[in-house]
């Protein structure tokens, strides 16, 4: 029974999300394609960041990708679809071991994957980290030790490890380990908060090591009250009550309403101490913390918390019908179950919608591939290359102005072709040499004084404005006085294998 849930949920996902195996890779998977290239050649670069993205086993996955699949979009794409359907299978592993039995359990893996709330980690190559972090997560919790049972020390640890190295929420791990030891192996409160004491220290030093390692402010936060909205319109979105949306979260009374229903069903949770609400509790409201001031909300955020919301309502209705006789459970259970099957078909409809606008994002990055592919032949190895940007079109607002699904929030790269791909991977990508590496100029009072290319994008593709400028920094300048934005890039050598 165990196994057919399993496949059940698995199974929903791989049909549901299938036409992502359409897609071109899109935005920020090419940087990241192009870090695990790089990667590929220089261990170190295994363990490094991405402009101070710390996400290893993103770059270590995507390493594989590129050995198994090369230039085969689909096949880093099918990587994806079966990381989430594998996260699927193990939310109804976790919500079987946590006491919700085996509907309720299949009723978790199911809904959750899928569900909109979850879906950009499988449309994106690069935001796989939000589904590998919920898997150690979900790891963890299989693991931990039954009451009167002695864990795994070493599995415990291997998890944890996995994932500080998937994403840097990651911190908020003693909060589920508190939970797991309370809820779940029924400890007391001091053997409780010593466990969770052991895993807080790794946080805490893991956090001093990241500042660091990478000071400054990326002025992703804001100190403003109206942003803590946020956390309702989440809940209340959840609950199906609003409809979700990226920014400028409002206000509302549905927002207090879904708050308010949400915390009772939480202390309900403590009150009967059970497993599947305590660990759903803090699944819910921990992976938001660090978010908690960032005035933009992507779907991909809700990824965790979204599987720790289905925990807990589904263990609240397991204690609701535990209460009722059996003669007086059938009729909320029918009740329960078309509600739940009304959720799926919303779910469904909503990422089928969601799918076709995704859909659109990838012909517009699968087009500038095939623009740069066109010029990729000429491009010159021994010098750098000033890419203008000229086509004045901006296709992701369009296309967020005119989504089939769900709002939609997309990062447009001002000073890039077409504002879809950075230059450097977009080269990177299209020239497909392993020796070869694209990266920006950093440019500096002199930098550019040489010889240089001027490669000019406009709405009908690239064209070659000059391959041999004699002072490139005159050229740069002369399109920026113009008004154009302008990013600088050069071909250079990566060794077969270094440290």
């Amino acid at each position: 029974m165990k196994i057919l849930t399993v496949a059940t949920a698995a199974l929903a996902v791989g049909l549901l999300f299938a036409p992502v195996l359409s897609f071109s890779l899109m935005g920020d998977d090419f940087q990241w394609v192009q870090h695990a290239h790089k990667a590929s050649h220089r261990v170190a670069h295994l363990l490094a960041d991405l402009d101070s993205f710390y996400r290893p086993t993103t770059t270590w996955t995507l390493a594989l990708d590129r050995l198994f699949w090369q230039q085969r979009s689909w096949g880093f794409h099918l990587t994806n679809l079966l990381l989430h359907a594998a996260a699927a299978a193990m939310l109804c592993l976790v919500a079987g071991r946590l006491g919700l039995g085996v509907g309720r359990a299949l009723a978790a893996g199911l809904l959750w994957g899928v569900s909109p709330f979850a879906e950009e980690s499988v449309v994106s190559v690069a935001i796989r980290f939000e589904d590998l972090l919920l898997l150690c997560w979900l790891g963890l919790a299989l693991a931990w030790p039954r009451p009167g049972e002695r864990g795994n020390p070493r599995l415990l640890a291997l998890l944890t490890a996995l994932a500080m190295l998937s994403k840097e929420t990651w911190v908020v791990t003693p909060a589920l380990v508190f939970a797991l030891a309370w809820g779940f192996s029924r400890d007391s409160l001091a053997v409780t908060f010593k466990k969770a004491l052991v895993f807080f220290a790794g946080a805490l030093l893991y956090v001093g090591a990241y500042f660091l390692c990478f000071p400054g402010d990326k002025n992703y936060f804001r100190y403003d009250l109206r942003v803590l909205a946020k956390v309702p319109h989440s809940l209340a979105a959840f609950l199906h009550l609003e409809q979700l949306v990226p920014l400028e979260f409002p206000f509302t009374l549905r927002g207090g309403l879904a708050t308010v229903v949400v915390l009772l069903l939480v202390v309900l949770a403590v009150k009967t101490r059970h497993p599947a609400g305590i660990f759903g509790a803090s699944l819910l409201f921990a992976p938001m913390l660090p978010t908690l001031l960032v005035p933009y909300q992507p779907s991909r955020y809700l990824v965790a918390p979204y599987a720790g919301f289905l925990l807990l309502i589904l263990a609240s209705l397991a204690v609701f019908f535990q209460k009722l006789g059996e003669r007086s459970r059938r009729i909320p259970s029918v009740a329960a179950g078309f509600v739940g099957f009304l959720v799926l078909l919303a779910h469904v409809f909503t990422v089928r919608a969601d799918l076709r606008d995704w859909a659109r994002v990838s012909d517009a990055h699968a087009r500038l591939v095939r623009q740069a592919e066109a010029v990729a032949g000429e491009f010159p190895l021994d010098r750098p290359v000033a890419v203008v940007r000229a086509d004045g079109t901006n296709v992701l607002r369009d296309i967020a102005l005119s989504v089939e699904g769900w709002p939609k929030l997309f990062y447009v790269r001002g000073s890039d072709p077409a504002g879809l791909i950075d230059a450097a991977a977009l080269f990177e990508w299209v020239l497909h040499r392993e020796d070869l590496q694209v990266r920006p100029v950093r440019e500096s009072p002199g930098s550019l004084n040489r010889q240089g290319a001027v490669l000019l994008y406009t709405r009908d593709g690239f064209r070659w404005v000059s391959r041999d400028e004699p002072n490139l920094q005159v050229a740069v300048e002369a399109w920026r006085g113009r008004g154009f934005p302008v990013r600088i890039i050069e071909v250079r050598p990566l060794p077969r294998l270094t440290l």
